[in-house]
């Protein structure tokens, strides 16, 4: 089966949801396959797809003109970039809900309202910002450590959104060091993890655990169960008041303990001002500096940007700019090699990173609502149903970052981009619309084939994909063949893949 032919299922009018669950895996399987056999030539379209949510003409123009390393050097410094347009954005529809405070956020989850006021608006953000902002890397990496770093949209008492302004974007392309002490004083973490209930009366694992094993050294970065215990009673005395962090020294055990190769002795009780958080915040700083939480990083960042298997060679190059602090661009100069990605496998788009790049890919415009509510239909509906709502994994570990996960939901994404992802209507508020006219250009099949390859592909198409949508083209280039060539192009596999 060709790629072409793939994505011409997705064409028809029945709900491929109703199909089997091996049928899924079959496909999913196949569509792997014919990921690892993506050939594109050009290296800085290469790192374009990989640092942007979804290669557009644009970008590819950008990165073929500036050339590798300094489009690269371009999204590593996002402050240069000129994004005045996606902060216009920001500021007529977000200004309101970016505006909460704690408490009044903690109102709002106690008055029933918090969904449609806070979580529902904060996704939508997510989603314009990936969509239209033109400091993509930053967006790129928006996601990655909104997974490592990971707390629910939907967590009690609502303050989800203040985890991820305040304690993730300010240090995307800051520091490993910065990012762990900001979440390590993230109410909302703190909050999800039980740590605000954990005291020297009643001691809670659930943070000190995840602290380890999530955020710093990894699962397998050699602490114990002991290690986990003890670090549980070195936090007591971490918890919050009206939504906003606060060491609480008289909930502190300032009993002997050694946790991790770390002495902290006996000392006489506090019951005021930070008295006893020094011990925690030494902790966090060794965690920040362990070798193993370089090397938990920096494989970390390889499997994001460039393949789930890297090398040792390839580790401890990114180790070795690591530093102290753990210098996030740095790394990243490492990661993004033209080495690297130039070798580097193609891999299978998450659901979330598919439906933006799509909607980048054709130019999407979204038709402006009265009712900020009904806007999730473009940007958060179609990457719900796919299997990827943001910040809605039930567990502390985020979403999967691995291909076999994906690959048996493909049959959604069609449905997705039929059914709201690609769409001409004008009449349907809250869609995003492609505008057919620049597809269909002069009016001829290789005009249209033309824009398509461009568009979404940066010029680099298979032949196959070509001949398949010449074939859905064959009887006259019309609106819907040509709405229908498009929806192909953006199923077909290569086109899963980045």
């Amino acid at each position: 089966m060709g790629v072409g032919a793939l994505g011409a299922t997705a064409l028809g009018t029945r709900d491929l949801r109703a199909q089997p669950a091996s049928r899924n895996s079959r496909i999913g399987g196949l569509l792997n396959q014919l990921g690892q056999q993506a050939q594109w030539r050009s290296p800085e379209l290469r790192l374009a797809r990989r640092i942007t949510q979804g290669l557009t003409e644009a970008d590819a123009a950008r990165a073929t003109a500036l050339g590798y390393q300094a489009f690269l050097e371009e999204q590593l410094n996002p402050t240069g970039i000129d994004d005045s347009a996606m902060e216009a954005r920001v500021r007529q529809g977000y200004s309101t809900m970016l505006g909460y405070t704690p408490r009044q956020l903690i109102d709002l989850n106690d008055a029933g309202a918090h969904y449609f006021e806070a979580q529902l608006p904060m996704r939508m953000l997510v989603a314009e910002r990936a969509v239209f902002s033109r400091r993509q890397l930053q967006e790129r990496l928006f996601e990655f450590w909104s997974d490592h770093v990971y707390v629910p949209i939907w967590l009690f008492p609502g303050l989800t959104n203040i985890h991820l302004e305040q304690a993730i974007r300010p240090h995307v392309l800051g520091t490993v060091g910065g990012m762990i002490r900001a979440s390590m004083r993230s109410t909302s973490m703190l909050v999800y993890l039980d740590q605000v209930w954990s005291t020297r009366f009643g001691v809670n694992e659930n943070y000190a655990r995840e602290l380890m094993e999530l955020h710093t050294v990894g699962w397998d970065g050699g602490y114990t169960q002991e290690d986990v215990a003890g670090l549980a009673r070195v936090l007591t005395g971490w918890g919050w008041e009206n939504g906003i962090f606060k060491y609480n020294a008289s909930n502190h055990d300032f009993g002997a303990k050694q946790v991790f190769g770390m002495s902290f002795p006996a000392r006489s009780q506090g019951n005021s001002g930070t008295f006893g958080m020094d011990e925690g915040i030494a902790f966090g700083e060794m965690l920040i500096r362990h070798p193993q939480t370089k090397r938990f990083i920096a494989v970390k960042l390889l499997r994001w940007f460039v393949r789930p298997d890297p090398s040792e060679a390839q580790i401890q190059a990114v180790i070795s700019v690591y530093g102290t602090e753990g210098d996030i661009k740095a790394m990243l100069r490492v990661v993004l090699s033209s080495a690297n990605i130039t070798r580097a496998p193609a891999k299978l788009k998450r659901p979330f990173h598919y439906g933006v790049s799509a909607l980048r890919a054709i130019g999407a415009t979204i038709i402006p609502v009265a009712d900020v509510r009904r806007d999730f239909i473009t940007l958060v509906y179609p990457i719900n149903a796919m299997g990827h709502s943001f910040g809605n994994w039930p567990n502390p570990d985020a979403y999967p970052d691995r291909a076999e996960f994906w690959a048996g939901l493909i049959v959604d994404r069609w449905n997705a981009v039929n059914n709201q992802l690609v769409q001409s209507d004008t009449t349907l508020p809250g869609r995003a619309v492609l505008d057919l006219a620049s597809f269909v250009g002069t009016g001829s099949i290789d005009s249209v084939v033309a824009s398509i390859r461009r568009r979404l592909f940066g010029g680099e198409m298979s032949a196959e994909l070509d001949a398949e949508l010449r074939f859905t083209l064959r009887n006259g280039v019309t609106n819907p063949r040509v709405l229908n060539a498009v929806r192909l192009a953006v199923c077909a596999p290569e086109f899963q893949f980045y």
